[in-house]
């Protein structure tokens, strides 16, 4: 009798290491621009410690850790992509970034070097997030903070996006298009962002202070190319009070932005 081959177990999805300039897509219409610009802004307020020390954990070309240099912080930056550290040596000196190559869940830091650790729409591609989380704990100080922002894929746009999808599917019978949806992840990305997933990230190490979130409708069927129509003052004013909106409810935000306050260390 044959015995049944054993059925192999999955692949574990790889460090992405190679990740290129070539691979962020450009954002042309108001709403995007808004939402680039209101993250940064608020990651730039949560992670600016004046004096002190901040890690930009996955910080591409080091933009986040330059505009907290400019605040009065020691910007850090870790980057897995020699790409993406060979451009950020060309766009900043190196007493604006410092810059160091490694990976999320194996931070090559001390306990306690940091006053702030920051992770902007990164952690969805981490391989395991809640060592990258245990990492942070061990290397933000007692009295530091660890600040995610996250993409939304329980927004409000994307459950208008999904609905409208099976809407469009029952009433037109159309088959599915090539192009992958924006309310769906895309392959590089290895959890779903939502506000469950961010409030199950503590892993023992880090304790929930507060969630709040940034921008609402982005990037909706139709919404860019409508607010661009508009007068531009009129535009922004509507987008910020749905980012105002947006603060106050995560789980219908564009991203949401969670701030962590590690636990007591034992020992």
């Amino acid at each position: 009798m044959r015995a049944t081959p054993a059925t192999p177990p999955p692949a574990e999805p790889a460090f992405d290491l190679d990740y290129s300039i070539h691979d962020f897509e450009v954002k042309t219409h108001r709403d995007s621009q808004f939402y680039i610009r209101r993250v940064e802004e608020v990651m730039v307020e949560e992670g600016g410690c004046p004096g002190g020390r901040t890690l930009d954990v996955a910080c591409g070309v080091g933009q986040l850790a330059a505009r907290l240099h400019e605040r009065g912080v020691e910007g850090w930056g870790l980057e897995p992509s020699r790409e993406m550290l060979g451009l950020s040596r060309w766009l900043y000196q190196p007493d604006q970034v410092i810059l160091v190559r490694g990976i999320a869940e194996a931070l090559p830091f001390r306990d306690g070097s940091f006053d702030r650790v920051l992770c902007q729409g990164s952690l969805d591609h981490f391989v395991h997030p809640g060592a990258f989380m245990r990492e942070a704990a061990r290397v933000v100080k007692p009295d530091g903070r660890v600040i995610i922002a996250l993409a939304n894929y329980g927004s409000l746009s994307c459950r208008l996006g999904r609905a409208r999808y099976r809407l469009t599917r029952a009433l037109f019978r159309r088959p599915p298009s090539a192009a992958r949806p924006y309310w769906q992840p895309p392959p590089d990305h290895y959890h779903w962002g939502d506000l469950p997933f961010v409030r199950s990230l503590g892993e023992g190490c880090l304790r929930l202070e507060r969630c709040s979130g940034v921008s609402l409708l982005w990037p909706m069927y139709g919404w860019g190319a409508w607010l661009d129509r508009l007068p531009r003052a009129f535009a922004e004013g509507l987008l910020t009070v749905l980012d105002r909106i947006a603060c106050r409810v995560p789980a219908l935000a564009d991203m949401i932005v969670s701030v962590w306050r590690p636990l007591a260390r034992q020992g």
